[in-house]
């Protein structure tokens, strides 16, 4: 008989010990899904949702966002990681995330590849856009041959004025789209240059 009393008292203080134990792991999260953090950045010129700020989501949470220019013949991109997006979409916590909301400037060097349609054999050049302003400006490229381009509600155009007729029109956030040269017609694609 006394051995029974002595082991309920034991067995009580063993499963407090074991209450007190796992209630600190618990509380960290060790028993559901971890929680990872969005960083929101929405730079000068846009605005929209989720506004700047650190968020915390259980792993899987899906977040919806969706960011518009103060100037509307400008363009928001969205960076997630570093890695373009469009300004309105969802993005799936699986890890912490950066997300930075900023008007799309393509004053840079780009590497543009076009093609004549139905070639499979693309020609390349470097291209350098600059100009005062965000909507237009000036480029040149790396043959020696220059132009004009301007950029408003999500196109970019870019026109040469020493290489024959050619034409180059787009989606801006993509950087690629379509070219002609009088009755050559052909597609275009493009790539920031890290300079």
């Amino acid at each position: 008989m006394k051995s029974e009393k002595r082991s309920v008292p034991a067995f009580l203080r063993a499963l407090l010990c074991a209450f007190v134990l796992i209630l600190p792991l618990a509380g960290c999260g060790l028993f559901g899904p971890p929680d990872y953090t969005l960083s929101v950045t929405v730079e000068a010129g846009v605005q929209g949702t989720p506004a700047s700020g650190e968020y915390v989501y259980p792993e899987l949470q899906v977040v919806d966002y969706k960011y518009t220019p103060l100037n509307s013949k400008h363009t928001v991109v969205v960076l997630l990681d570093g890695s373009g997006s469009a300004a309105e979409g969802t993005v799936t916590i699986y890890k912490s995330t950066a997300l930075v909301a900023r008007v799309f400037d393509v004053r840079a060097k780009w590497k543009v590849t076009y093609y004549v349609i139905d070639s499979t054999v693309g020609t390349s050049f470097d291209i350098t856009f600059s100009g005062a302003d965000l909507l237009a400006g000036t480029f040149s490229e790396s043959n020696g041959r220059n132009g004009t381009w301007d950029a408003a509600s999500g196109t970019i155009n870019f026109n040469f004025s020493d290489w024959e007729k050619y034409k180059f029109t787009g989606t801006l956030s993509t950087m690629s789209g379509t070219w002609t040269n009088g009755t050559a017609t052909g597609t275009w694609s493009s790539s920031k240059v890290d300079q």
